[in-house]
């Protein structure tokens, strides 16, 4: 189960706020646990004005939603929503990088051609606390049915709107995003669900995101809930089935995961054979520290080492 709450990218020039956030409702209805302390504000990369509204007194500290293309303008320069030139192929973010032309959405192709005109159904904004966004373009099509294109990690108020780190994303067209505090940084946290229909089981995993030099970098992949069977190797004839989940602390220097696997002998209809039962359960626990560019995990996930060997 993956915890949601945030904090903020960079130390540096930030306004520091008063209060501290112990976390965040999680629009997934998973558990959360997060470490009180300081909120500081990111560092911007990119800041675009805007029309002020209301009270000119209040306007400064006032959050404001966006619509998805308007966030679109702000992240690609040049890009009005609404024309009918759309997006090149080669169309650069406003931190001079490529917004579809890189190795992680490599094999995507526009199911529209280029240039790309793009639907508002294909831009997501999902919001976070102190009024962090988090915007993702599903612009490309994937043969496995995956979908991907720009993410970014922004925020608007008063007249202003900002863009903290720029990336890309690719993955169901379902996937959640969220923000989540490690000490006096905010990361971005996407969830994501693949669902076999042969088995009719699926994995969820939660991709982790740090913001770096302007981009947001996948830093770590977990698996939050997964299921698998397969032969046993102690009950002959039998199918034996694993069950993982995992529960997600962010603490001020890291994340702390405690991955737990459920092992039970599934239900045979063969007459004589001791089925349906209970075997073991098997909890570990593991850090994901931050390592400059990447989260560093303390030891092999539990699954890795408990899959195949009842």
């Amino acid at each position: 189960m993956l915890r949601h709450a945030t904090k903020a990218v960079t130390i540096a020039t930030g306004f520091l706020a008063a209060t501290a956030l112990a976390g965040c409702p999680d629009p997934l209805q998973n558990q959360v646990r997060q470490v009180e302390i300081r909120y500081v504000t990111p560092v911007s990369v990119c800041r675009s004005k805007l029309a002020p509204v209301g009270d000119p007194s209040r306007a400064g500290s006032v959050v404001r939603d966006l619509d998805p293309g308007q966030w679109l303008e702000i992240l690609v320069p040049g890009y009005i929503d609404g024309n009918d030139e759309g997006l090149e192929a080669l169309a650069v973010d406003c931190t001079g990088n490529y917004v579809f032309a890189n190795e992680s959405l490599k094999g995507g192709a526009s199911d529209r051609g280029w240039p790309r005109h793009v639907d508002p159904d294909e831009m997501v904004v999902n919001s976070g606390p102190n009024g962090m966004r988090v915007f993702w373009l599903r612009g490309l099509k994937f043969d496995n049915g995956d979908e991907g294109g720009p993410i970014a990690l922004a925020r608007a108020y008063g007249d202003n709107a900002e863009i903290y780190a720029a990336g890309s994303f690719r993955g169901p067209k379902d996937t959640r995003f969220s923000t989540a505090r490690i000490g006096n940084e905010t990361i971005v946290v996407a969830e994501s669900k693949d669902c076999d229909p042969e088995t009719q089981t699926c994995r969820k995993r939660g991709h982790f995101f740090l913001p770096r030099r302007g981009r947001l970098l996948e830093s770590a992949v977990i698996d939050l809930d997964r299921t698998q069977s397969m032969p046993s190797v102690s009950a002959r004839g039998l199918y034996a089935q694993y069950h993982l989940s995992t529960d997600v602390t962010y603490q001020k220097d890291g994340i702390l995961l405690l991955e737990q696997v459920s092992v039970r002998i599934a239900k045979t209809e063969v007459p004589d054979l001791d089925s349906d039962r209970e075997l073991r359960k098997v909890e570990f626990s593991r850090f994901l520290k931050i390592e400059r560019d990447t989260l560093f995990s303390s030891n092999e996930p539990l699954w890795e080492r408990v899959v195949g060997r009842d």
